[in-house]
């Protein structure tokens, strides 16, 4: 018969089995839910090694200027009979700009003019006479020094004749007009400004350590706010043979060909100095993970991303040179990276 006391001796043991029941129910699903955790990739961004040009650039700022530069002013005091040119012409080499009053100068040279013609005249007479010994030699002599003279007199007369015309010197691009017509001008007077824009130069520093990499024609690009869009290519044209003794540095000019005209005087520029330039295989600097003296990438290969050892040769604006641990076409994990370990399964997103 069931009694009292068999049912509480046997009320253990029930519960016992009940609870081994209910671990033994709860284990496979738990395991489910691992496998399936396992299963599941985490979503990654990833960039595809390519081989690109990697160049070493030293940057700097530097301000534009003219290949040349002046002050159009007179050499002669007058009054100014007529101005030829307009605010910011372009002009020619030799292209007259301004007339100043020159009748006094054109009736001197013709005065000299005829004067010389007379002397001549009277040269060649005495040369003839001499020939059959009618005058003296010291007549001769004198009458070829008054020669000479006219000549000097005549040459200079027609110079300040011509400094009456004030002319383009170089062809370039012409100021404000400082003058109008019926001014009176002297040599200190500012008539304009003129400036050859063909090409531009910039002045830029370099540290002294680069010194020894330096050398004529290495390429310098240029940008300025006013084009954000446009890069400009130069060349190195002149090294300074100084070294600023205060910033430890050396002067370097480079000419940039303007035939856009986009680049003018004063602007200023960022610089760039191409120090080297070669092939290598370049990956983003977000994707390298630095750890002591060594550098890791995440490869994915099949899906599974795999910690791969890589030899960094340079850095440059947030890109980095491999040479060795990566080939050309793999793909290496760029964010994502924290989430992740070498085995992991991965899905690169978009």
């Amino acid at each position: 018969m069931y009694s009292k006391q068999t049912g509480k001796a046997l009320f253990p043991f029930i519960i016992t089995l009940l609870i081994i029941f209910s671990v033994y129910l709860y284990l496979p699903s738990t395991h489910g839910k691992q496998n399936s955790r396992s299963e599941t990739s985490t979503t990654v961004k990833a960039h595809t090694v390519t081989s690109q040009e990697n160049a070493v650039l030293i940057e700097a700022i530097g301000s534009a200027r003219a290949n040349q530069a002046i002050f159009i002013k007179s050499a002669q005091n007058d009054y100014v009979k007529a101005i030829y040119f307009k605010d910011g012409d372009f002009v020619k080499k030799g292209q007259e700009l301004v007339q100043l009053q020159n009748l006094q100068e054109q009736l001197d040279v013709k005065e000299l003019s005829i004067n010389l013609q007379e002397e001549k005249r009277q040269l060649n007479r005495l040369t003839k006479l001499a020939s059959s010994q009618s005058t003296s030699k010291s007549l001769l002599d004198e009458q070829r020094s008054k020669v000479d003279a006219t000549e000097a007199q005549l040459q200079n007369a027609k110079s300040k004749l011509s400094e009456m015309t004030i002319i383009a010197p170089f062809t370039g691009l012409l100021g404000k007009r400082e003058i109008s017509a019926g001014a009176y001008v002297n040599n200190s007077t500012i008539i304009t400004t003129l400036d050859d824009v063909s090409i531009i130069k910039v002045d830029f520093k370099v540290p002294e350590k680069y010194l020894a990499q330096l050398s004529l024609g290495m390429k310098v690009f240029t940008q300025n706010d006013a084009y954000p869009d446009k890069t400009f290519t130069g060349k190195v044209t002149h090294i300074s043979s100084r070294i600023d003794s205060v910033t430890r540095s050396v002067e370097v000019t480079a000419s940039f060909i303007n035939e856009s005209g986009f680049l003018r005087p004063g602007m200023l520029l960022n610089t760039a100095l191409e120090l080297s330039s070669n092939q290598a295989l370049m990956v983003p600097e977000k994707a390298v993970i630095p750890l002591q003296d060594k550098h890791y990438v995440f490869q994915i290969q099949d899906g599974i991303a795999q910690r791969v050892e890589v030899h960094v040769t340079s850095r440059n604006n947030g890109w980095v040179a491999i040479d060795k641990g990566l080939s050309n076409g793999e793909q290496v994990i760029t964010e994502g990276v924290i989430k992740i370990r070498s085995g992991s399964k991965v899905s690169v997103e978009g």
